[in-house]
């Protein structure tokens, strides 16, 4: 299974990934619409990019209530996906997340994750400094 790796040791923080995923997602320059983030460490005071890395336990899927089951893998990328339709935005999966990769959508009541963009992640194609990866 492939997954989105970053190296921070090149990333420019830039924050185009996450443009370039708000743009692809919902056709606007929004980070906060992104399903990719940007942070800075405040141990080596790098910016590093980062995703969802689709857990083998999957503590967010797990977390989702039973009866709603908001969350799934997909089987064609083995991303994370969300079912808008079945999210009621209660931010248990956020709290289940080891790498904080989960946030609520800024407007409308459901989560975002990174799905791969279907496998052909744009944030990928779209990184000047090469800090990002898909393999």
């Amino acid at each position: 299974m492939k997954v989105l790796a970053a190296d921070p040791n090149k990333c420019l923080g830039c924050r185009i990934c996450e443009q370039w995923c708000s743009m692809f997602h919902f056709r606007v320059n929004n980070p906060k619409k992104s399903r990719i983030s940007v942070v800075r460490s405040h141990e080596t005071y790098m910016d590093y990019p980062f995703s969802c890395q689709q857990c083998a336990d999957t503590p967010c899927i797990k977390a989702c209530p039973v009866k709603i089951q908001a969350l799934s893998v997909d089987e064609n990328t083995g991303a994370i996906k969300v079912d808008e339709e079945k999210c009621i935005a209660c931010g248990l999966c956020v709290k289940a997340c080891p790498n904080q990769a989960i946030k609520k959508h800024p407007t409308e009541k459901h989560m975002l994750i990174c799905d791969l963009c279907g496998g052909d992640p744009q944030c990928v194609k779209h990184c000047p400094g090469d800090a990002l990866f898909y393999n």
